[in-house]
């Protein structure tokens, strides 16, 4: 694998309350050390033709041990009805990147369906051919999943 980016994030197609537990199940079955946190992440949001700043909330995880990296979790609504949901990893590197890629592919094998398998209703509410649907295949499949 080429060297990981600093920072991870691809669309998933659960929500975010559903997803942040199936994030805490694998930490604590991975035997990882973390501490929880909230905080607010900013997007813009189309409303008309205007694109207007917006924020939502964000469960955070601050992973210690073994490896130091912050897993967000959030949704964002970037049309009136549609919203696209979330998970972020902050602080990637070479050195942690195979952990990182255990974590992924043990959280997607929780999952029911695969993280990029969104149904054509969630497509058509936030777009259909929004980015983060498109892209969200490629940014799974880097890792494994």
């Amino acid at each position: 694998m080429a060297t990981p980016p600093e920072k991870w994030r691809a669309a998933v197609c659960y929500d975010s309350p559903s997803i942040t537990r199936i994030v805490r199940e694998t930490l604590d079955d991975l035997g990882w050390k973390y501490d929880r946190d909230r905080g607010l992440h900013h997007f813009s949001r189309l409303i008309v033709i205007l694109a207007i700043p917006s924020n939502t909330y964000v469960f955070r995880f601050i992973v210690n041990e073994p490896l130091e990296v912050v897993i967000d979790v959030y949704d964002e609504r970037p049309t009136h009805t549609g919203d696209i949901h979330f998970i972020e990893v902050d602080g990637l590197s070479g050195k942690n990147a195979p952990k990182v890629r255990r974590f992924l592919q043990e959280f997607a094998s929780k999952l029911p369906k695969k993280p990029y398998e969104f149904f054509w209703k969630e497509r058509f509410r936030a777009g259909f051919l929004n980015k983060d649907h498109v892209r969200s295949k490629r940014e799974w499949s880097r890792w494994g999943v």
